[in-house]
């Protein structure tokens, strides 16, 4: 009860009502209680004495006041009603003294009444202190701990010996609902059922709850619990001399919810809600059983084909919004037992663990289709990419690091592959993997070592039979295994951007060649889409051309038709820098790729070149031959030359020229060579 609202009058009344003549009996008979009197509204009206002796409060400064029981105003109104009701209330507690201390109050509230009408209450204050049946020692520390941990943030309850509660602070009201509950004396199995399992619940209840916390409790840990409406509580409890015992109370939601949201997010991918690498490499390492992993178990690894055109054309929001539509297409199509994971950038990672790997050919053919469906993206047309897919079965004595390298030696399979393919590991997979790495380091040291070189290869005008270019080749003599294909070590400089490097030196020597031949002849070099976007290129070419004294119009550069399924605006701007310049640029192997008219136009070619393939068919198979003729037709209506590539036949010869091509290159006019035309032109 607080000091502005401790009720009664330090002078009796005046008698002649039933009201007055009430009080002035009770003062007269209870000399050492404290004696207050409310009006019906609750308001002091009198304070004795013996109430000025208890609290320390003047009756001045009372009365007049509204009564207020315990630290809310609203437990005084529940006192008066109950009163009022039943004509008598009685409870027991801490009341404040003016001086800042407590003592332990019996309290009786009576309603006094004139007829039928309320008079007003009477009440009674007895300090219960020094009657309590365990003595002063034990109210001695609940007043002290009354006083220190009122202003806790946590609920606090002393319990007796027997388990009886005897203090409750009133934090544990307000976390529990309880405000104007009588608890004390409650035992302690009542106000588990109280606290976590609801108002209405059994003392049984409360008792299964504690006797699974008692052991812990006792050893001294913390404890957290769960309540019924979702919040989690931290128990503590600590002994008192004499046998009894605290315990604390203390709402940790927040807490939990933020140590469950740094676990998530440490095991999570932020941008897709899947798992992350971290999370995968747990579920692996939890799914071993005697240091290996579960035989049948699968691991799938998928990388998203044409997803970096996405990023490069529509920019990382629109990249942001397929992942995560992949992601979402990923959970739908995995087994409950199964796990998805996103390693980074377009990669991911499917685990079935033991018997659901019996899933994982049909699940990934299944992926094949399902991610290759269109992907709406707000603002953009639908985008389309598709998937490489690599499995691994665990075997007896798989570990999670073989799982992993397992995997990905299918993907890279896969990839090699194609686009939308899916392998599966094989040890022979393995051993071209760790080939393959060999090479590339080779390939590393190849340049240095003086083992690459540049042939060329005529392109004739078929109007006349003349040389009109040369295409530059590069070619590779390794030391211990001979020549090698480029078709097997120009991916490798793709796949580790070696190629940047690569195609400036083939750039470079093709350039000083050319500059000595004694025709004009065009000089054609490959350019790989990596080397264009950034700017680069169109600085090196100028100062290439500037070093050698190769005429612009001289030097063209051949793009493969790869590079018309990414329109980057950095791509674009580079070919029309190089191509302001002077420099002519044509597009290879024309007709195998994915080609869009109306990307073609947003490109400043000056010639189409058909790839070998339609070349080699085309006097056999009539599809074969219209598409040579379409393909001529295109070049004479853009204004664009146009190269049949592969011609090795006088017949494949007389198609190209009816058709109308102006250029042709191919064996029949003489395979690439490393000797300079120079030099075969002093020749002979």
């Amino acid at each position: 009860m607080r000091s502005e609202a401790i009720a009664v009058c330090a002078e009796a009344p005046d008698t002649g009502s039933a009201l007055h003549n009430a009080y002035s009996r009770l003062v007269w008979n209870a000399a050492d209680h404290a004696l207050c009197l409310l009006d019906p509204a609750g308001r002091v009206v009198a304070w004795n004495p013996g109430a000025e002796h208890l609290t320390g409060y003047p009756a001045a400064e009372v009365v007049g006041r509204a009564f207020t029981y315990g630290d809310e105003p609203e437990d005084a109104a529940l006192a008066l009603a109950a009163a009022r009701q039943a004509g008598r209330y009685e409870t027991e507690g801490w009341w404040p003294r003016r001086d800042g201390s407590r003592f332990r109050a019996h309290t009786v509230i009576a309603a006094i009444r004139d007829g039928d009408r309320l008079a007003g209450f009477a009440q009674i204050i007895r300090d219960a202190t020094p009657q309590r049946a365990e003595g002063g020692q034990f109210e001695a520390v609940a007043l002290i701990l009354d006083l220190a941990l009122s202003t806790m943030s946590q609920g606090l309850c002393l319990f007796d010996a027997d388990g009886k509660a005897r203090l409750l602070n009133q934090r544990f009201f307000a976390m529990f609902a309880a405000a104007g509950r009588d608890l004390v004396g409650v035992p302690v199995e009542a106000l588990w059922a109280l606290a976590f399992v609801g108002p209405q619940a059994e003392v049984r209840e409360g008792a299964a709850l504690l006797a699974g916390h008692e052991a812990a409790l006792g050893r001294g840990e913390t404890v957290v619990v769960p309540t019924s409406d979702g919040r989690a509580i931290a128990l503590v409890r600590r002994g008192v001399p004499g046998g009894a015992f605290v315990v604390t109370f203390e709402d940790v939601t927040r807490q939990r919810e933020a140590e469950l949201e740094i676990s998530r997010l440490a095991h999570h991918d932020v941008l897709t809600g899947l798992a992350n690498r971290a999370m995968l490499w747990r579920r692996l390492r939890e799914s071993i059983a005697d240091g290996a992993l579960s035989a049948g178990t699968a691991l799938l690894f998928l990388d998203l084909d044409g997803f970096k055109a996405v990023n490069d054309e529509l920019g990382h929001q629109a990249g942001d919004a397929l992942l995560q539509q992949v992601a979402e297409r990923l959970r739908r199509a995995m087994p409950e037992a199964g796990l998805a994971a996103r390693f980074g950038g377009d990669e991911f990672a499917l685990l079935l663990p033991g018997t659901a790997g019996e899933m994982a050919v049909s699940l990934a053919e299944g992926l094949l289709i399902e991610l290759a469906r269109p992907y709406p993206i707000e603002g953009h047309r639908p985008c389309l990419v598709t998937a490489s897919i690599g499995i691994a079965f665990a075997d007896p004595g798989t570990t999670p690091d073989a799982m992993l390298h397992r995997a990905d030696c299918a993907l890279y399979a896969a990839k090699g592959a194609g686009k939308a393919a899916w392998r599966s590991f094989t040890p022979e997979l393995e051993t071209e993997r760790s080939d393959e790495g060999r090479l590339e380091q080779d390939l590393r040291r190849a340049l240095a070592a003086g083992q690459l070189g540049v042939a060329y290869q005529p392109i004739i005008g078929l109007a006349h039979g003349a040389v009109t270019a040369r295409e530059a080749l590069l070619r590779w003599t390794h030391p211990e295994r001979g020549p090698i294909s480029p078709r097997r070590f120009i991916p490798l400089a793709e796949k580790s951007d070696l190629i940047r490097r690569l195609g400036l030196w083939v750039l470079d020597r093709a350039c000083r060649d050319a500059a000595a031949w004694p025709d004009p002849a065009r000089i054609c070099v490959n350019v790989s889409v990596r080397q264009l976007g950034d700017g680069s290129l169109p600085r090196a070419v100028q100062e290439i051309l500037a070093q050698t004294g190769l005429a612009p119009r001289r030097l063209e550069l051949e793009i493969t038709e790869t590079v018309l399924s990414n329109t980057a605006n950095g791509i674009v701007d580079d070919l029309q820098l190089l191509h302001a310049m002077g420099v002519r640029i044509s597009l290879d192997d024309f007709g195998v790729g994915s080609s869009s008219l109306g990307r073609l136009r947003a490109y400043p070619f000056d010639r189409i070149k058909l790839d070998a393939s339609f070349v080699r068919d085309a006097v056999e198979r009539p599809d074969c031959r219209a598409i040579v003729g379409v393909v001529a037709e295109l070049g004479r209506r853009l204004g664009i030359e146009t190269v049949a590539e592969g011609v090795e036949t006088p017949a494949q010869l007389a198609v190209v020229h009816e058709e109308g091509f102006t250029e042709g290159q191919g064996y029949l006019f003489g395979r690439a060579v490393m000797a300079s035309p120079a030099a075969r032109a002093a020749g002979g």
